[in-house]
């Protein structure tokens, strides 16, 4: 990522991506799919605040090495957490 402000910004945007189409699946489901989307959602947020956190609080006393590293595990991490969430959701996108 070019910066640590745009890689929030992704992570905002495909959470917010995620956290709608959870709750259209809720509106659109009956209560216990309702009850299952509202757990993803709240999920999704706590993922959400947690890669936040991890972007801020980087190694930045260390290495460049270690600073990219650290990005590029947050990146994978994401990656993983948007394709599972899309997985429970039952949306593909």
């Amino acid at each position: 990522m070019a910066s640590r402000r745009k890689f929030k910004k992704n992570i905002k945007a495909q959470t917010d991506v995620l956290i709608e189409d959870a709750f259209i699946e809720s509106i659109n489901g009956d209560e216990k799919e309702g009850n299952k989307m509202d757990q993803v959602i709240d999920a999704v947020i706590d993922d959400r605040i947690a890669m936040l956190n991890k972007v801020s609080n980087y190694p930045n006393k260390g290495t460049r090495a270690e600073v990219k590293a650290h990005f590029n595990a947050v990146k994978k991490d994401k990656e993983a957490k948007v394709s599972d969430y899309t997985k429970k959701i039952g949306r593909v996108g």
